[in-house]
């Protein structure tokens, strides 16, 4: 297990995640996912630490993920639960991701801790996206429901909790604090520029304590991958400011 933390958690604690498990469920096809394997290549260079992928992805794109962590995105609906964990490792993943949706009485909790307690007998690290309420109840979208919904990840067996920002560094840290776990913010939808993606990642991680982030749209969505990933990077692990970053993505001026 720590063999495998090591391999998604840095020496500084820290973690970037490109995001890019949407194959699985999204109803079209986007250029930076229909270039996966392209993508995948651009980026490793430019800093990424891991990719957050389905289990096909993982066995296609083996290469051209190459020496950055590979996380598997589970599928929780039985029968797949039951061999999820030993099909990740099967295709050579170093850490497994399902979702949960506390607050909802649903049975993604308990299908998570399954997973969970599987991952640990296996010694993988395991991660859980706590959404409160779902993705479309942004009403629970609130900072003490973050934290709750952190907590509970954590104490269904969560190695590291990824979840959703909640809009400023003096509650975020709040939710970091009480996770008990790292903590790394999710992406969502394209920002408007990219400064404001910067200045939400500089927040949750530099000021907030966040390990890290699972950046996807923002990153696969850009003309440059690459260099949003650099920016990124320059962020979490180089502790650069907003404009160091944008300096580093190239886009210091546009923005």
């Amino acid at each position: 297990m720590k063999r495998r933390m090591h391999r998604l958690l840095k020496d500084d604690g820290r973690i970037l995640i490109v995001a890019m498990d949407h194959t699985a469920f999204m109803d079209a096809p986007v250029d930076g996912l229909a270039r996966y394997g392209d993508t995948c290549r651009s980026v490793v260079p430019a800093g990424a630490d891991a990719f957050l992928s389905p289990i096909g992805s993982i066995i296609a794109f083996g290469d051209a993920i190459g020496s950055a962590a590979a996380i598997a995105s589970f599928d929780t609906s039985p029968p797949f639960l039951e061999v999820a964990v030993e099909r990740a490792l099967a295709v050579g993943a170093d850490a497994g991701k399902s979702m949960a949706y506390p607050f909802t009485g649903d049975d993604s909790i308990k299908q998570a801790a399954r997973l969970a307690a599987d991952a640990a007998r296996y010694g993988v690290p395991f991660v859980i996206e706590p959404i409160p309420g779902g993705f479309a109840a942004a009403d629970m979208h609130t900072p003490d429901k973050i934290a709750a919904g952190a907590r509970i990840a954590a104490e269904t067996g969560a190695d590291v909790v990824k979840t959703l920002y909640t809009g400023d560094p003096e509650t975020m840290r709040k939710v970091v604090e009480y996770a008990m776990v790292p903590v790394v913010i999710l992406g969502g939808a394209k920002k408007g520029s990219v400064r404001e993606l910067y200045q939400d990642v500089y927040d949750a991680v530099n000021l907030a304590g966040c390990a890290g982030v699972a950046i996807g749209n923002n990153i696969w969505r850009d003309p440059d991958p690459a260099g949003i990933t650099r920016g990124l990077a320059a962020i979490i692990h180089g502790g650069a400011s907003v404009d160091e970053a944008l300096a580093a993505a190239g886009q210091l001026v546009a923005s």
